[in-house]
This record gives C-alpha cells, structure tokens and sequence, in this order.
C-alpha cells in the first residue's frame, strides 16, 4: 500500500505544486520507494516498445523460414541446389537477403537496410548482421554442416517466448530506467540549486533533490504516456526540464527569503 504523505506529494506534483516544498521532510526510505515509483512509470514504454518489435521480428522471422529453401554449410560455403537462386525478402522489420550465387556484398546489404531495419543477409561467404550501429560478418568456418533446419528450429524457437523471460526484461528495463531518473533528477536539480540562489532561499542540495522528485512527477508521467502509443515529441528532456525548474519555483515561493545584511 502506497504511503499516504507520498500520495499526497504525487497529487499535488499534478494540481498543486506550491505544496511540493513539503518534500524536504520525507526521509531516504520513502524517497527510495517513490524512485521506484517513477522508475516503474518510465519503464513501460520501453518495454511496449521493445515487445512490439519482438512481435515484429518473429512474424516475419516466420515468414522468411518459409520462404528459405534447401541449403547446408560446406567448407566455408553456402552450398544449394544448382538452381536455387539469390533474392531479397523485405519486411516491416527485416530486410533478408539469401545469396548463394555471390552476386551480393556486405556493403550491398548495409546500403540496404533503411533506417532502424535490421538486415540479415546469408551471402555466399558468411552470415551478415545489420542492425543499428552494429554491423558485423561472422565466417562460416564456424558453421561448417549446418543447414536451413537449423535455421528453421532457431526461427521457430522464438515463437515460444515465455512469460519468466518476459518479466525478466521488464525488470531490467526497469533497472536501467531508475539509474536514467536519478541521472536526470541530479540535472534538474543543479537548476534549481541555481533558482534557489537567485531567489534568495537557503535551501540544501539534498532538499532541492526531493522537491525536484516530485515537480519532475507531472511532465515524466505525461510523456511516458505519450511513448507508450509510440508517440515521441521532440526536446522531451527540455520540457520536462523547462516544467520540473518552474513547478520548483511555485513550490518554493512561500519559503522565506534570506536577509539581506545592511553595510
């Protein structure tokens, strides 16, 4: 059950900022658990995201397994019937390219591959990857009696993701999402370290960290939202910044001003 203080810091980081100042008062363990909170938040649209492409890749995985024909490793080589022929089978998430013949080259398969599809190409001297910033050949030497069962079977296998393996990368996602909040939380922090200073409160890093925790809740929670339809707005990171200093300010307005000493 959620803490009662915290809920009522998360309602008024959406209707009513000027409260948020009372943060300063919530000790490390509920910060900690509110961190989790948020990290949760921001992990979800990730990991739509990342099922849905999973989702992608094993449809046309299933597509291209049909669509391969007989073919075996032997002595380094892609060895097919005489009369089997290259092509290139493209879909929403794979570009495909089956060469027996040597009419394609890696650099072909590379000029291929278009924006983040990933391009996977069976030439006739070894495999090639092609996935965004990591491209790569792997030698057949190392896959020497191999066939396209093999292939099949791997294809195949991913359609039978379970839910362990599931739940297992939503927690990593979530991991490294905690790790991106507290990063950011530490940079709109230093802001409003500087909001503080030019308004004349005396207020310590530690206590502008935990006000910022909640000014940040409202646009982090909006734009997950937005990621979770696969919708991504530009300058996230400056809004969010933008909105999290000035719901700071509103939150810090009714602390008293530091005096200033007559010379």
């Amino acid at each position: 059950m959620i803490d009662i203080q915290l809920f009522n810091l998360m309602k008024a980081s959406f209707f009513n900022p000027e409260k948020l100042s009372s943060a300063r008062t919530l000790n490390k363990k509920k910060i900690i658990l509110y961190l989790v909170i948020l990290s949760f938040i921001t992990a979800i649209p990730t990991w739509i995201q990342g099922n849905q492409l999973l989702a992608d890749f094993k449809r046309d995985g299933q597509k291209i397994a049909e669509q391969l024909p007989s073919f075996k490793i032997e002595d380094d080589k892609l060895v097919t019937e005489e009369s089997t022929k290259s092509f290139i089978y493209q879909t929403d998430s794979i570009i495909f390219t089956f060469d027996p013949t040597g009419e394609q080259t890696a650099e072909d398969v590379e000029q291929n591959t278009i924006g983040t599809t990933i391009g996977l190409a069976l030439l006739k001297d070894g495999l090639y990857l092609s996935a965004p910033g990591y491209p790569g050949n792997i030698s057949y030497s190392r896959m020497n009696g191999l066939s396209d069962t093999f292939f099949k079977d791997l294809v195949l296998g991913m359609q039978r993701v379970n839910i362990l393996i599931l739940i297992f990368s939503f927690i990593l996602i979530w991991l490294a999402s905690l790790v991106i909040v507290i990063i950011y939380n530490l940079l709109y922090t230093v802001f409003a370290n500087l909001v503080a200073t030019f308004s004349r409160r005396s207020l310590r890093f530690s206590d502008n960290w935990k006000i910022v925790l909640f000014a940040s809740t409202l646009p982090t929670v909006f734009f997950a939202l937005l990621n979770s339809f696969q919708l991504t707005p530009y300058f996230q990171l400056e809004a969010t910044l933008a909105i999290t200093t000035y719901f700071y300010y509103l939150s810090i307005k009714k602390i008293p001003k530091e005096k200033t000493i007559k010379k």
